[in-house]
């Protein structure tokens, strides 16, 4: 998994040091998967367990924010306002 630190620099000049676990990077691109060659029922199928798998996936991770009281800090920051950027895996 992806850890990555940087200064952020906001609108106001005000400087942060940061230590981000990335959801999502930066992208002109639209990721997902492609069910275009699905049948429809098997399609409708898919969609209710995905939905599903999706909602349960949402609900352990709220779990997990709450342990760690951190429900309230998901943030976006603009990659043009980072410097000193480093990746670690961790």
């Amino acid at each position: 998994m992806n850890f990555i630190e940087f200064t952020y620099t906001k609108t106001d000049g005000t400087t942060s040091r940061r230590a981000v676990l990335p959801l999502l990077s930066p992208s002109k691109n639209i990721e997902g998967i492609d069910l275009t060659q699905l049948p429809e029922n098997e399609f409708v199928e898919f969609c209710r367990e995905f939905s599903a798998l999706k909602s349960e996936h949402h609900n352990q991770v709220m779990e997990k924010l709450a342990k760690f009281d951190l429900t309230h800090n998901y943030r976006c920051f603009s990659p043009d306002k980072m410097s000193d950027v480093t990746t670690d895996y961790v």
